[in-house]
């Protein structure tokens, strides 16, 4: 994947994840548009792969890394060169977004599958677990 297409599909992805942490749902291209002060047109370009400005892919981060309540910020690096889908893990159901490590995600994703046939009680001991490998 090149880089254009790379960080079209991490503006897509957090996009995605700032609107489910914030009420339940992923924020439009025209919401995120007005967050960062452009048109809706130009998310479009971006989300397609044209590269922003150094000043608005630092405020792309900068908005995403305060969205998500990052301890530690996203980089322009890592929107342009990174896989970030496999840096996250998003809980809908809880409306949580968390950070996990690549080797833990699809671990983690395989049992938010089968969640809803747990009990709360292993429900919780699960959400513990991925607290610690979140951190």
């Amino acid at each position: 994947m090149n880089i254009n297409q790379q960080l079209g599909r991490n503006i897509r992805f957090l996009r995605k994840a700032i609107g489910i942490k914030a009420r339940g749902n992923p924020f439009s291209q025209q919401e995120l548009a007005d967050m960062m002060n452009v048109s809706r047109k130009t998310m479009v370009f971006w989300e397609s792969g044209h590269i922003p400005s150094a000043k608005k892919l630092a405020g792309l981060c900068q908005l995403f890394s305060q969205r998500l309540s990052l301890e530690e910020p996203l980089t322009p690096d890592d929107l342009l060169n990174k896989d970030i889908q496999e840096y996250f893990i998003i809980i809908a159901e809880r409306n949580e977004v968390k950070r996990v490590k690549p080797e833990h995600k699809k671990v983690l994703e395989n049992i938010f599958v089968r969640a809803s046939d747990l009990d709360p009680d292993d429900l919780q001991k699960i959400l513990k677990l991925v607290e610690q490998l979140s951190d």
